[in-house]
């Protein structure tokens, strides 16, 4: 046999047993989230609200469950609303699968909003998350996760 034929056939097996290996990981971790969607947490945030009340910055520790054996990623897109409509742009930060990080994002008041809590009021905001794998720096759409919405209540 010629050096070019087995040094192309070489490289064909390798392409297709990495390609194996990814499509296996890629299912294992399809069913990793089947199984452990109940380890996607978003704890308790805390709150840090400027001295003026314009801007506040919110903290929570979000908590992802490893999936597949391969390292992997994953993107939170964050969306606040108020009373059903987006309150500011949103946000996106990426976390290792398998780990606990705290998240942070800050957000402006609306004036009525800086009146309400300097007058001693609250304001209420749902925080909406989807989380998108990302594996070897590719997003992975089909799997995005909608997490339940939560409502926060800023003093």
């Amino acid at each position: 046999m010629r050096k070019g034929l087995t040094a192309f056939l070489i490289i064909f097996f390798v392409i297709l047993a990495a390609g194996g290996v990814i499509g296996v990981d890629i299912y294992m971790s399809y069913k990793d989230v089947e199984a452990n969607y109940d380890q996607f947490t978003v704890g308790a945030p805390t709150f840090d609200i400027s001295s003026d009340n314009t801007t506040i910055t919110v903290t929570a520790t979000v908590g992802t469950p490893k999936l597949g054996y391969i390292t992997k990623s994953i993107r939170l897109d964050i969306q606040l609303k108020k009373g059903g409509t987006n309150y500011g742009d949103l946000q996106q930060t990426t976390i290792k699968l398998g780990e606990s990080a705290p998240v942070e994002f800050v957000f402006v008041l609306t004036s009525a909003d800086v009146s309400s809590i300097g007058s001693g009021g609250t304001i209420t905001i749902t925080i909406e998350i989807s989380a998108v794998p990302i594996y070897f720096g590719i997003p992975l759409s089909f799997l995005a996760q909608d997490l339940p919405p939560q409502d926060i209540v800023i003093p």
